[in-house]
């Protein structure tokens, strides 16, 4: 059996026996350092307990057409953790879930995950994030999907702008809330003197269309320096804050209390300059 053919029964195993589960990624205010957010990603816990990424499985199942669970699986851990994390970071956080283009464009599979997010009772508080291709195709997104979303409360960010073929032109045809920088593009920034021109010109159209900016995948002191000097970027996610993390260990029970929490601005304090350069030249970040 090739290893595609394996990997490809496996994941038909994991869909079939929910062996997933879910991290959270903190969205930040650089400025303030609060947490204001997070980015639901999903991991597969495989049947030796092994942790996978996202990048090793989620372009296979949306090429076999096995995304839907997934993502359900997905929604549903984000809405069941709701409490636990107003327990441990206070209430009103941002909750992202990621839905792939061509899910975005599914009428049916959409109709469903509205239903799922009102019936939360909540989806004020959820941003689902799709890449520009969703909008930009010819499809049911902007004309039906998005409206829907609108109407139930939920909130939508273009995902990993700055890849691919993104322009600013496609900016102008986009109703979302929030622009999300690719993490490629954030990567050096302070040494890249054409890719901060180019930074400052997305961050000008997006607030004159409405839009808020996130940087993505912020990992050294340098690039956060230049985010706080160079721009009037307020928010962004990376290593430099905080990894992803699990709910059990940022929540502690403390007897028949059960109440003791790890302090949110203790657990993400952003790591000092020469640490969070060494790390970065050990390991880059990866969702």
């Amino acid at each position: 059996m090739s290893a595609r053919m394996e990997l490809e029964q496996r994941l038909r195993l994991a869909i079939r026996d929910s062996q997933f589960c879910c991290a959270f990624q903190p969205k930040v205010d650089i400025r303030t350092r609060e947490v204001v957010g997070f980015e639901t990603l999903v991991r597969w816990r495989d049947e030796a307990g092994d942790i996978h990424s996202p990048l090793g499985f989620i372009g296979l199942a949306t090429e076999l057409g096995l995304i839907d669970p997934i993502t359900r699986f997905v929604l549903n851990e984000a809405i069941r953790s709701i409490g636990a994390l107003d327990d441990a970071f206070g209430g009103g956080k941002a909750i992202a879930i990621n839905v792939a283009a061509k899910q975005a464009g599914d009428l049916r599979f959409m109709r469903s995950f509205v239903d799922a997010l009102e019936a939360s009772g909540c989806a004020e508080r959820f941003i689902v994030e799709v890449t520009e291709d969703a909008f930009i195709a010819k499809n049911q997104f902007q004309t039906q999907v998005l409206p829907m979303l609108r109407e139930a409360g939920a909130r939508v960010a273009i995902d990993d702008f700055g890849t691919g073929y993104s322009s600013l032109s496609v900016l102008a045809d986009i109703t979302a809330d929030e622009i999300k920088i690719d993490r490629s593009f954030i990567s050096n920034i302070h040494q890249r003197p054409r890719s901060q021109s180019v930074l400052k010109a997305m961050e000008s159209v997006s607030g004159a269309l409405g839009m808020s900016v996130v940087a993505e995948g912020v990992e050294t002191f340098e690039e956060l320096a230049y985010l706080l000097a160079g721009t009037r970027i307020r928010y962004a996610q990376g290593y430099h804050f905080a990894k992803p993390f699990y709910l059990e260990e940022v929540v502690r029970t403390n007897g028949a209390r059960g109440d003791e929490r790890v302090r949110p601005v203790e657990r993400f304090r952003p790591q000092s300059r020469g640490a969070a350069a060494g790390r970065a030249m050990r390991s880059p970040r990866r969702d």
